[in-house]
Formats: structure tokens, sequence, C-alpha cells
């Protein structure tokens, strides 16, 4: 599966960091341990990606595009 995302979402980290939270929260809802520690993985990436967001100097986007 892919996912489409806009430059705003891949540079917020409020975003990642909200997906990590969704993900931790289903995590706990899961019987099995086996697929409760591969969502608590996809969160450990999400805060990763949060991280990254939060470093990348352009992470506000507001608008990149060239102004005539």
């Amino acid at each position: 599966m892919e996912i489409g995302l806009t430059g705003i979402e891949m540079g917020d980290a409020l975003y990642w960091r909200s997906r990590a939270q969704e993900s931790r929260e289903t995590a706990r809802r899961m019987i099995s341990s086996g697929p409760r520690q591969g969502m608590l993985a996809i969160a450990g990436i999400y805060d990763k990606l949060a991280a990254r967001a939060e470093l990348d100097p352009l992470a506000p986007v507001l608008d990149r595009t060239p102004h005539p």
C-alpha cells in the first residue's frame, strides 16, 4: 500500500507524532503480542520521522514555490 503525502505532511512533526500516538493506541487494543510489537515498531518509525521533520530547517512548509 502506498500513501500519498503532501510536502506539508512530510515535514510536519506534529503529523508524525499524531500517527505514532494512533499506532500506540491501536497496539494497546491488540491481543496478540506479535502484531502489537509490529504496531509499536511502526510507532517508533513515526517518532523518527517526527524527529527528522523537527531537524529539517524547511519543515514548517508554507509555500516552497517561487513567486514571479
